[in-house]
């Protein structure tokens, strides 16, 4: 494959469902019925207490969290996010939503299977210059082997592991998702970029989303091959005017504003642990803490 066109090195990170759910327009307040709807909430909110994301200051759990978010607008109501360190344990967690009690009061309104990626543009073309002036070639062993050694130096990086295994923060209970693809059109063509001119690109779009460091955290993950985007975007933020900010910002990046293409956009707000069977239940909450 020659060096100008060749893929960006990723690290991959945690496997990540995102389940979205209508809910059914349920029992009158005060019957007998309401009673078991809150009954069969209160038991989703039970499988889901011990996979809460940690809190501040408490170690990144090692199989991974589930969280719930309230949708505002659109075709969903209701988000549970799961991210996981297998393709197994995450189907699992799938199959205990969907069965659990509250699966009958919950309309399923689509999911999105993606996995946390990291991409090393700016490596990788550094590494294909290394290897260039050393005379290897990708796809050859000595190239393999400047590779594992280049993936295992950037692994052991903490923050690379911290975005690799991301958690919510606890001061960001806004959540913003939507799924996106580099445009294949004659002449606006990502894939056939030089990887140089594709690192400075995707470099100028991090200057950008560096100056809401702070306001939103970030989490991009692949899913070529998983579904029918090519990646999806989670954000979080503890105001969602931020949202709206960032992205317009960035749709002046030429990255997005040449190359992108998205799907829909959902946002919507964490739902405490402890209040998940109010939520669904419809009872009026307090603000989160």
């Amino acid at each position: 494959m020659p060096h100008d066109t060749f893929p960006p090195l990723v690290l991959d990170g945690w496997f990540m469902l995102h389940q979205f759910f209508r809910l059914d327009p349920g029992p009158i307040h005060g019957s007998e019925a309401t009673a078991d709807f809150r009954a069969r909430a209160d038991a989703l909110q039970a499988m889901l207490a011990p996979w809460a994301p940690p809190a501040e200051g408490e170690p990144t759990p090692e199989k991974g969290w589930s969280a719930v978010y309230r949708v505002v607008g659109g075709e969903a109501e209701v988000l549970v996010l799961h991210l996981r360190p297998t393709l197994e344990a995450l189907g699992e967690a799938e199959r205990a939503v969907l069965r659990n009690p509250a699966a009958l009061d919950l309309v399923h309104a689509g999911d999105y299977l993606s996995v946390v990626e990291l991409g090393l543009y700016a490596v990788t073309d550094a590494l294909l210059t290394q290897a260039r002036e050393a005379g290897v070639e990708p796809a050859t062993p000595a190239w393999t082997g400047m590779v594992e050694a280049q993936l295992a130096e950037e692994r052991k990086k903490r923050y690379v592991q911290a975005r690799l295994k991301p958690v919510p923060p606890e001061n960001m209970p806004y959540i913003c998702f939507y799924p996106m693809d580099k445009r294949r059109n004659v002449e606006q063509n990502w894939y056939t970029l030089p990887l140089a001119k594709r690192a400075e690109l995707m470099s100028e779009h991090g200057t950008t989303g560096r100056r809401y460091a702070g306001r939103i955290s970030q989490v991009i993950s692949g899913s070529v091959g998983f579904d029918d985007w090519e990646w999806a975007v989670t954000l979080f933020a503890a105001d969602p005017l931020d949202f709206k900010a960032l992205v317009t910002e960035m749709r002046y990046d030429e990255v997005t504003s040449i190359y992108g293409e998205f799907g829909t956009f959902r946002v919507g707000h964490r739902i405490p642990a402890d209040q998940v069977g109010a939520e669904l239940a419809g009872e009026e909450q307090g603000g989160e803490g």
